[in-house]
């Protein structure tokens, strides 16, 4: 019987409530390198207090924490999550401390408490609950967690290559995922993959006056003549070949999507604008969420940024840009096809100065272990998951492809604001979530 797990989740929610806070106190900021074995180090005593057998490994980045829990089942379910965050920056946009923990409405906010680090907590919490509770645990348990999900995850790949055989399972649950704009509880069943490269121009041997942009070269306006040519004013990616190894959906796909509330009205609303790209709608809009690469600058920088005024011609210029990927789509292939573009378009001196990324994966729609995950949400929730084939951001699930089926639920929801300021999770989700996986462990045992 579960339910003295349930009753134990409900009575010790306070405590798994300032776990959460002592993790996102942490600011373990991948982007920076900072404070990343903090971090590690308390998810390690976060696991071996649920009795999990924690193990550290290390990589030429951030360590990856391992955690089993061996009942010798025959069934076995996966967590995949990460402890790094991104950057708080710019501070002075949020209402509280991004590090320093706030409870306001029946919301916690931190940076980092959506993504990742209370699904992180959620997940371990749950099994605390079963052996505090002396609840036998009806399957064996695995947990992977990273610290540089954020930045591409760049020496997971090194984990994984050693250790093939551990990150086999029956089912898992990705790092991510909540409650919609309707308050609906969402899977995503897959991610993009990502491209993303960092472009620099330097004409000058240094800045100068702008009185000389008469005789001498721009290289803020190099770039963005560069950049310029990516796309077209429909948003059309011009790069060639770019969109030849694109899969289309499948028919179980598109049949799943097409039966999703995409809530137009309110995300328009939401974001402040009166229509999407093209003015899509409707099934062409959501074939597009879910199926359509992307060109985009996140970051575009050069000369004086400051306050007032300053007349400079400045020598350098560079751009962030990524590009996300959908199955079949190789980064790599797409880094030369970037690279021959700006070569074919006379733009040779704009440097790729550097790059990362990696490819899509998927779990299918019709997977089994896919409606044990619902009948769970169906029994805490009180209504089935809205099924996303996959989500429209990126993650390292291509390096799970083919050893565990994975499934993102979670502790966040459409408010969030994940990797914004004022990051914020509904308690009441985070609390209902840890009883989700709960759920979900007895009802795996039948899967």
């Amino acid at each position: 019987m579960i339910e003295p797990v349930l009753d134990y989740i409900d009575e010790n929610l306070d405590d798994s409530i300032e776990d959460l806070k002592a993790l996102c106190r942490i600011p373990s900021v991948a982007a920076k390198g900072d404070h990343m074995v903090e971090a590690a180090q308390l998810v390690m005593r976060l696991l071996e207090s649920a009795d999990v057998d924690a193990s550290l490994h290390r990589t030429s980045g951030a360590p990856v924490i391992t955690g089993e829990i061996n009942v010798g089942a025959d069934k076995t379910l996966m967590f995949y999550d990460h402890y790094d965050v991104q950057p708080a920056e710019p501070f002075e946009l949020w209402d509280s401390d991004p590090f320093e923990p706030e409870i306001r409405d029946g919301r916690l906010y931190a940076r980092g408490v959506a993504d990742n680090k209370g699904d992180t907590v959620s997940r371990i919490s749950a099994i605390k609950a079963f052996i505090e509770t002396d609840t036998k645990l009806p399957v064996n348990i695995k947990f992977v967690i990273e610290g540089e999900e954020e930045i591409g995850s760049e020496h997971l790949p090194e984990f994984i290559n050693a250790n093939k055989h551990f990150i086999k399972a029956d089912g898992g649950i990705w790092e991510f995922g909540g409650s919609g704009i309707d308050g609906k509880q969402e899977a995503w069943l897959g991610l993009k993959g990502i491209l993303f490269v960092q472009l620099e121009v330097e004409l000058l041997s240094h800045d100068s006056h702008s009185s000389n942009a008469c005789v001498l070269p721009s290289a803020p306006y190099r770039l963005v003549w560069a950049l310029g040519t990516f796309k077209d004013k429909t948003d059309r990616i011009l790069i060639d070949g770019f969109y030849d190894d694109v899969r289309p959906l499948s028919a179980e796909e598109k049949e799943a999507i097409y039966k999703i509330d995409f809530h137009e009205g309110r995300v328009r609303k939401f974001f402040g604008i009166d229509s999407f790209l093209n003015s899509l709608s409707g099934d062409e809009l959501k074939e597009h969420y879910y199926n359509s690469p992307t060109c985009n600058i996140c970051g575009i920088g050069s000369g004086y940024l400051g306050a007032g005024s300053k007349t400079v011609l400045p020598a350098k210029a560079f751009a962030k840009l990524d590009f996300r990927l959908v199955e079949d789509m190789n980064p790599d292939d797409i880094l030369k096809k970037v690279r021959g573009h700006l070569d074919k378009h006379g733009f040779s001196d704009v440097k790729i100065a550097w790059h990362e990324g990696y490819p899509a994966a998927k779990t299918p729609v019709n997977h089994p272990f896919v409606e044990v995950v619902d009948r769970a949400n169906q029994r805490v929730f009180g209504h089935p998951l809205v099924i996303h084939p996959t989500s429209p951001g990126s993650g390292p699930l291509y390096l799970f492809k083919g050893h565990v089926p994975m499934v993102s639920i979670g502790v966040g929801d459409f408010y969030s604001r994940v990797h914004s300021p004022n990051e914020s999770i509904l308690i009441d989700n985070f609390h209902r979530s840890m009883k989700r996986i709960a759920v979900l462990i007895e009802e795996m045992s039948n899967y």
